[in-house]
C-alpha cells in the first residue's frame, strides 16, 4: 500500500516549512502524546522536508509551550550549541488540544555542529566594543552605565545588553554579538556585530516597530472591560502621519496638556509621539482609590498630576481619534461633509488635556478647573476646543469632594460626551450653519445626545453591560466611584424597579416629559436632559441599534433651530419617513407616548421649561377643521396677523397645525385630529404669548383673547435707563428683558460693574417707557438667568415701581422669587400706584444665592455672586 502524505512544501525566508494541503485539515491526526513530541516526531518523520539530522535535532532547546483559550499549544524551540544560541533560528509548532499538528514553521541551521568546529575561535571583539559600534551605527553614544557579565551575556545598568551568539551569514556560520542599545529618544536598536571583524550583519530599529505605539485603555482604569492599558499604534490607525513628532500633529485631534490654561502648547505641555511608554502611575490619595477605580493624582500633593501628564494626553488623543472614526461610520455617518473635525478641513479638535491643572496656588487646579469638562464648537472649518479637567478639588475631603482623584481624559464616557457636543453643534444648526442649541430644551437634548452616543459606543463594543433589566448604564461611573454624575441610570424605563432608577421623591422608574423641570432642583440642561437620554435608549431597544441611531442622527439634521423635545420627536418621525417610508412610525410613537411625549403634549418652544406631557397615541378619528376668532382681552378688538400654533405639531414639516388671523381676527386650521391639545399658542406683535389648552371637536369653534403687552418692544416700549454692567455687546443687555422671548434676557452685575464676586449687593434697575399711559392690571415676570449664568444669578428679591413722568416713582409691587419660579411667567398683581402709568422700573434687589452675605467673597455659589439676571418683564392693562 502506498500512503500519500497530506503535505506540501513551501520555501520561506526562514527555510523549509510544511503547509497542509486541501486533503486534510491538519498535518497529523489525533494523538495523546505531548505537543512537543507530536511536533518533533513529525519533523523526524519527514527528513525529505527538513533535512535535519539527529545531531541537528539535538541542538533544539524548548523555550516556551503555552496554551491559549481554545486549548491550542504554541511551542517554541531555539537552536543552541556550546551554550550559544543561533541568532534568529529555531522552530515553532501549533498543536490542537487533541494532539493534531496545525502547522510548524522555522528554519534551523543544518549541520550546525560541523560548521561550528571551523568557527570555534574566541571572539576578538569585546561586548563593550560591540555595544559602542552598534551605538555609532545609529549616530548615538552609549550611555554611561555599569556592566555585569553572566556567562556569554553582558548587561548594562541602563538596560543595554550584548550576548554572544552564532549567526548564519553569507559565508557560513560565524560568532557575533547580539546587542540591544538604547542611545536616546528614537534610537533603540538591535544589531548583530561580527565578533571577529566588527562588521555589522544585522540591524533592527525597535523604535520603528514601536513608533506611535500608545498605551491606552478603552474605558477607564480599572474597568472590568477596557480597564487595562494596551498598545494601540496611532500611526497605523492613521491618526498621526509617519513623520509626526508630537501629538499636536494629529489628523483629527491636536492634543497637549494645557496646565496653565492659556490655550497654547507651552514647553513641557507637549507630548512626543509615544513609543509604548506612559504606563499609569497609580495613587492612593482617597478612600475612593481602588483596583476598580484607579486614582491618577493626589490633590494634597503639589504637582502630583505631572506623574501621569503624558499618559493623560496620550489617552485623550487616542479616545478622540477613536471616537472620530466611530462617528464617521454608518449609521451615524458624521463625515467631513457633515462637519466632522479633521486637519484636512482645517478644524481638528484642539484638545486641552489637564486643562488648568496647574492654575492653583497649591500646585493643582483652581476652582474653575476641576470636576468638569467642556467642548466649545465654532462653525465648520474652525477648530473646536475640548478641555478636560481633573476631578476632586484640592482641600476637600471625600465627603465634600465625592469624586475619584483622576483626570477626565481617562474616562471614555466623559471624553466621548464632550466630543458628542461637537457633533451636536455641527448637526443642529440654523440657516447660517451656526449651532442652534441655545435654550433649555435644546440644551437638555445636547447633553442627552452626548450621553447617548457615548453609551452607545461603550455598549456596542462590550465595554459596558446593558442587560434586559434597567439600571445598568451609569454616566461618569469612573469619576463618581461606581455611582453616576446623573440623578439615575440612563437606561431606566418608565416604572422600572431598580435601585438605580429612583427619583428624588422616591418614585420608582425613569422620567417622563412632565418631570422635565424637576429632575434637578430646577430646570437645568444636564438634569433635565436625562429624560431625553432615557427616551433615546428606549428607541434603541425598540428599533435596534442601527435603525435607532440612524433616525436619531438624521433627525438632528432635519431639526428646526433651537428645538423642543416635541420638535425632535417630529424630526425623528420625519427621518423614519425618509429612511423607511414611515414603517417604524407606530413603534416610534409608542416609545414617545410612553415618555409623556404623546400626540397632545405641548411646549411653547424650546425655551419652555414647564412643558405639558401627554401619553396618548395619534387619534384614529377623522380630523375636523378648527375655526375661531382672536380678540384683545380688554378692548375686544380683533387682532389681525395673530399666529395660532399647536405647539406639538409645528416643527416646519408637512401637516403642521398653524394658522394666521385675517383682518377680522378670524382663523382656520384644517384637518386637526380631535382631542384636547396642551399649550396651544397665540402670538401677535405687541401681545402676550397666550397659552391655552384647546379641545378640538367637529363643529366647535375656539376663540382666544390675548392681552396687549405694553412692555414689549414689538408694541413700542423702550428701555430708557438702567444701571450696572452693560452686556449689550454679548446680546445680554437690557433690551433682552422686553423682546417677548424667553430665549434671551438681561444680565447685569450683582455688585460692582466689573462683576467681582463680593457679598455686597448693589441694587440694579431697568427703566421702561410704555408707548402710552395705561392703568396697570398686572405684571408678569420670568426671573430666570440667561447668557450661561447659573440659576443663582436669577432675580431673588425685587421691587416694581411706576411713574407718570419718569421722575417721580412709587412702589407698585414687592416680593421675592425662588427657584420654583424660573423659566415661566409669574403673574403679579400690583398693590398700589396703577393709574396713568407711562414708566415702569424693575429693581433686582438680590440674586438667588444661598447665604449671600457670607458665601460670595469665595464665590462658592457660581455666577450669582457676580451677576444678576431677568429673562422677561410684561405689563398688562387698559389705555388710560
Amino acid at each position: 500500500m502506498v500512503l500519500k502524505l497530506a503535505v506540501a512544501v513551501a520555501l520561506t525566508a526562514t527555510g523549509l516549512l510544511p503547509i497542509s494541503s486541501p486533503q486534510s485539515p491538519f498535518l497529523t491526526g489525533r494523538s495523546g502524546q505531548p505537543a512537543t513530541d507530536v511536533a518533533l516526531d513529525y519533523v523526524k518523520a519527514h527528513p525529505e522536508v527538513y533535512k535535519l539530522s539527529a545531531a541537528d535535532l539535538a541542538t533544539l532547546k524548548l523555550r516556551k509551550d503555552y496554551v491559549d483559550e481554545l486549548g491550542t499549544h504554541h511551542v517554541f524551540w531555539t537552536q543552541e550549541l556550546d551554550d550559544l544560541e543561533v541568532f534568529g533560528k529555531g522552530l515553532k509548532a501549533n498543536v490542537t488540544k487533541h494532539g493534531e499538528l496545525i502547522s510548524i514553521v522555522g528554519g534551523p541551521v543544518r549541520g550546525l555542529t560541523g560548521q561550528a568546529r571551523s568557527r570555534s575561535a574566541a571572539p576578538t571583539l569585546s561586548a563593550a566594543t560591540a555595544r559602542a559600534a552598534a551605538a555609532a551605527d545609529i549616530d548615538g553614544t552609549p550611555a554611561t552605565a555599569a556592566a555585569k557579565t553572566t556567562g556569554s551575556t553582558v548587561k548594562w545598568s541602563n538596560g543595554d545588553r550584548a550576548k554572544l551568539v552564532w549567526f548564519e551569514s553569507a559565508d557560513g556560520l560565524r560568532k557575533g554579538w547580539s546587542t540591544y542599545v538604547n542611545a536616546g529618544t528614537n534610537k533603540v536598536f538591535t544589531h548583530v556585530v561580527d565578533a571577529q571583524t566588527g562588521k555589522l550583519h544585522h540591524r533592527k530599529d525597535l523604535t520603528r516597530a514601536a513608533h506611535g505605539d500608545a498605551l491606552v485603555q478603552d474605558n477607564y482604569p480599572g474597568a472590568p472591560s477596557g480597564g487595562v492599558q494596551r498598545v494601540e499604534n496611532l500611526i497605523h490607525r492613521k491618526w498621526l502621519l509617519k513623520n509626526a513628532k508630537t501629538l499636536l500633529e494629529g489628523t483629527s485631534v491636536s492634543a497637549f496638556a494645557d496646565a496653565n490654561d492659556n490655550d497654547q502648547p507651552d514647553p513641557g505641555e507637549t507630548v512626543a509621539v509615544p513609543n509604548g511608554q506612559h504606563k499609569i502611575v497609580p495613587f492612593q490619595s482617597s478612600s475612593f482609590c481602588a483596583t476598580a477605580f484607579v486614582c491618577t493624582w493626589d490633590p494634597a500633593e503639589p504637582d502630583s498630576w505631572k506623574a501621569n501628564k503624558d499618559q493623560s494626553v496620550t489617552n485623550a488623543f487616542y479616545l478622540a481619534g477613536n471616537f472620530h472614526d466611530w462617528l464617521a461610520k454608518p449609521p451615524i455617518a458624521f463625515t467631513p461633509a457633515a462637519g466632522s473635525f479633521d486637519a484636512a478641513g482645517g478644524d481638528p479638535v484642539k484638545l486641552n488635556a489637564l486643562d488648568g491643572a496647574g492654575t492653583g496656588t497649591h500646585g493643582g487646579p483652581d476652582e474653575d478647573h476641576v470636576n468638569n469638562a467642556y467642548m466649545a464648537t465654532p462653525p465648520d472649518g474652525m477648530s473646536p476646543v475640548m478641555a478636560m479637567f481633573l476631578f476632586h478639588a484640592p482641600g476637600g475631603d471625600d465627603v465634600q469632594e465625592p469624586w475619584v482623584p483622576a483626570s477626565g481624559t481617562n474616562s471614555a464616557d466623559v471624553l466621548y460626551h464632550e466630543y458628542g457636543h461637537g457633533m451636536n453643534a455641527r448637526l443642529v444648526v440654523d440657516a447660517y450653519d451656526i449651532s442652534a442649541l441655545n435654550n433649555i430644551q435644546s440644551g437638555a437634548m445636547d447633553e442627552a445626545w452626548a450621553d447617548f452616543y457615548a453609551l452607545d459606543y461603550l455598549v456596542a463594543h462590550g465595554l459596558e453591560r446593558d442587560t434586559t433589566a434597567s439600571g445598568d448604564l451609569l454616566v461618569g461611573k469612573y469619576v463618581a466611584g461606581g455611582k453616576t454624575i446623573r440623578t439615575m441610570a440612563s437606561d431606566c424605563r418608565v416604572h422600572a424597579d431598580s435601585p438605580q432608577c429612583v427619583q428624588k421623591d422616591g418614585t420608582k422608574g425613569g422620567y417622563t416629559y412632565g418631570d422635565f423641570p424637576t429632575i434637578g432642583r430646577f430646570p437645568e440642561r444636564h438634569a433635565s436632559g436625562e429624560l431625553w437620554t432615557q427616551t433615546l435608549w428606549d428607541l434603541r431597544e425598540r428599533l435596534g441599534r442601527a435603525d435607532a441611531v440612524r433616525v436619531i442622527t438624521r433627525a438632528m439634521e432635519l431639526s428646526p433651530p433651537d428645538p423642543s423635545l416635541l420638535d425632535m420627536r417630529n424630526a425623528i418621525l420625519q427621518a423614519d419617513l425618509v429612511a423607511t417610508g414611515g414603517k417604524r412610525a407606530d413603534a416610534i410613537w409608542q416609545v414617545f407616548a410612553n415618555r409623556g411625549l404623546g400626540w397632545f403634549a405641548g411646549s411653547v418652544d424650546g425655551g419652555d421649561a414647564y412643558p405639558a406631557e401627554d401619553f396618548q397615541l395619534p387619534p384614529k378619528a377623522a380630523a375636523p377643521r378648527l375655526t375661531g376668532t382672536v380678540r384683545e382681552k380688554y378692548t375686544n378688538a380683533p387682532v389681525a396677523g395673530a399666529q395660532i400654533v399647536f405647539s406639538g405639531h409645528a416643527s416646519g414639516f408637512a401637516g403642521s397645525y398653524v394658522a394666521v388671523t385675517d383682518a377680522q381676527g378670524k382663523y382656520a386650521v384644517p384637518d386637526v385630529r380631535p382631542g384636547t391639545y396642551r399649550k396651544v399658542i397665540i402670538r401677535a406683535a405687541g401681545h402676550e404669548a397666550l397659552l391655552q389648552d384647546v379641545t378640538v371637536r367637529a363643529g366647535r369653534p375656539t376663540d382666544f383673547t390675548p392681552r396687549r403687552n405694553w412692555a414689549g418692544s414689538e408694541g413700542g416700549a423702550q428701555v430708557v435707563g438702567f444701571n450696572g454692567l452693560d452686556r449689550t455687546e454679548d446680546d445680554c443687555g437690557p433690551a433682552g428683558a422686553i423682546d417677548g422671548s424667553q430665549d434671551r434676557g438681561w444680565v447685569t452685575s450683582t455688585g460692582n460693574d466689573n462683576g467681582d464676586p463680593t457679598n455686597v449687593m448693589i441694587p440694579k434697575h431697568l427703566d421702561l417707557k410704555l408707548p402710552q399711559p395705561i392703568d396697570v392690571a398686572a405684571f408678569s415676570v420670568d426671573p430666570a438667568p440667561d447668557c450661561a449664568t447659573s440659576p443663582t444669578a436669577a432675580t431673588g428679591k425685587y421691587r416694581i415701581e411706576t411713574s407718570a413722568d419718569g421722575k417721580t416713582w412709587a412702589t407698585a409691587r414687592t416680593g421675592e422669587f425662588t427657584a420654583a419660579d424660573l423659566r415661566k411667567f409669574n403673574e403679579l398683581t400690583p398693590t398700589a400706584n396703577t393709574a396713568k402709568v407711562r414708566y415702569v422700573r424693575f429693581w433686582i434687589l438680590s440674586p438667588q444665592v444661598p447665604n449671600f452675605a457670607t458665601a460670595c467673597p469665595d464665590n462658592l455659589f457660581g455666577s450669582g455672586c457676580a451677576y444678576s439676571a431677568l429673562t422677561e418683564l410684561q405689563v398688562f392693562g387698559k389705555q388710560s
